[in-house]
């Protein structure tokens, strides 16, 4: 595993502009996605997550995307600070990325940062979106698995996100459980058609923890999914058609490159309906 300071200074290079990494062919690290609605618990899902991985031997390193403040382009780093208990431990690598205005969930060097974190040796690399809705879905293009982080009662919430971030998750995590209407999101996202497996979390007390890494593990990624040196490629196409949306007029997020399950062809763009 790489010096951590070395890691940090490759990683403020990759935001100054320096090229994402070449990938190493068949790396072990597994990237996770942590993705949901503001709210979910996802930080406090992610550092119960690090214990767990820590209490098993394994190293892990987390990249947290907060958002930024529109007016002075500066990020929270809010996770950073909730995380801070991890600082000291050598197999941990914590790193807060400022979206900057980039839509989609992530950071605009977020695919390039995992590519440098896998190459680095860790054996997982948790990847905590912003709060996301229905669009904000890129993080199926970086991680190899998505959990989508829900909390009970939440209702007509999940039909606004029945077509978006619920088609390209592959755990659901039904948090905060111990509340009263964890069985009624479970209900509604099965009858939305859901059938990905589902896991009751209280990340509060790491009830469920446990399971949740052991169902990851157990969980094959998608068949489709582009390579890593190719997510970046993806990431970065996207980032460019928000510039081209902006200078033409149309809603950010309108346009998209994908990666196809079919395989027919490598990439395509197409417009999303709002």
């Amino acid at each position: 595993m790489s010096d951590p300071r070395s890691l940090a200074r490759a990683i403020t290079a990759i935001e100054a502009g320096a090229p994402a990494p070449d990938s190493t062919p068949g790396s072990p690290t597994l990237a996770v996605g942590i993705t949901g609605p503001p709210g979910a618990g996802k930080s406090t899902l992610v550092d119960a997550l690090i214990r767990e991985i820590r209490t098993r031997n394994q190293t892990v390193a987390v990249l947290a995307v907060d958002p930024s403040s529109r007016i002075t382009g500066g990020a929270i780093l809010g996770d950073r600070i909730r995380m801070q208990q991890h600082h000291a431990d050598p197999g941990v690598f914590i790193r807060s990325l400022g979206t900057r205005g980039t839509t989609g969930g992530l950071a605009r060097t977020t695919s390039a940062i995992t590519l440098l974190l896998r190459n680095a040796g860790f054996d997982y690399v948790l990847i905590e979106t912003v709060g996301v809705g229905q669009d904000e879905i890129d993080i199926a293009q970086v991680a190899d698995i998505t959990v989508l982080v829900l909390v009970p009662n939440m209702g007509d919430d999940i039909q606004a996100l029945k077509s978006g971030i619920l088609d390209v998750a592959d755990l659901y995590v039904i948090n905060k459980s111990d509340q009263p209407g964890a069985g009624r999101t479970e209900q509604d996202l099965r009858a939305s058609g859901r059938t990905a497996p589902m896991l009751r979390t209280v990340a509060t007390t790491a009830h469920g923890i446990r399971a949740l890494l052991d169902r990851i593990l157990a969980t094959p990624p998608a068949v489709n999914r582009a390579t890593p040196t190719t997510r970046y490629a993806l990431q970065s196409l996207n980032d460019a058609l928000r510039g081209f949306e902006s200078a033409i007029g149309i809603k950010p997020g309108t346009l998209a490159v994908e990666y196809p399950a079919s395989g027919d062809v490598p990439i395509r763009i197409i417009r999303k309906e709002h």
